[in-house]
């Protein structure tokens, strides 16, 4: 696909682009997903941190997945995540940090977080030194909102045929993710 494209699965769009959405990115690449989900915001957001407790507790899918810090308005993680071969596997240091709007809408902002986690480099990893990224909930009706959920990251000389396949199945299973779980 090219480095500017978008396009839509269902109610989904998907895109690619290089324009500064997200402000503080315009050296990334930045892929966002948008979808409805018949659900309050509320639950989308609540969804979304129990996802994160999920992969915590699911020891196949992550060699590592620790739950460094939490509160009620943030989860710092530390994850391990394989890689294909002959690649290594990476490690992420993740802040997430969660929003209640007066309007109703939720958000969930987060970011790479080297400075706060205490696992040193390993020359057998490779480190994502930065993720970037956001979900926003903004309600459209008494049960739905409309989802958005942008990642933006430096490829660090990885191939775009290879990181551009991974990041729309991390987009579209987050989608997916998130409006199985607020349904619950």
């Amino acid at each position: 696909l090219a480095p500017n494209f978008e396009f839509q699965l269902g109610n989904q769009i998907i895109q690619n682009t290089t324009q500064n959405e997200l402000r503080d990115y315009s050296d990334f690449l930045e892929y966002k997903i948008e979808g409805n989900i018949e659900a309050s915001p509320k639950a989308c957001l609540t969804s979304f941190i129990k996802d994160i407790h999920n992969q915590a507790d699911d020891f196949k899918k992550f060699p590592t997945y620790e739950i460094v810090e939490k509160s009620e308005k943030s989860i710092l993680t530390y994850v391990i995540h394989k890689e294909p071969f002959p690649l290594k596997n990476t490690e992420m240091s993740v802040r997430y940090l969660f929003f209640n709007k007066k309007d109703g809408s939720t958000a969930i902002k987060w970011n790479e977080a080297w400075n706060e986690c205490p696992t040193k480099p390993s020359k057998k990893l490779s480190r994502v030194e930065t993720f970037r990224g956001s979900w926003s909930f903004t309600p459209t009706s008494s049960n739905s909102c409309l989802a958005v959920n942008s990642v933006a990251f430096d490829l660090k000389g990885m191939p775009l045929w290879l990181a551009e396949p991974m990041v729309i199945k991390f987009l579209k299973g987050g989608l997916k993710n998130t409006r199985q779980g607020a349904s619950e």
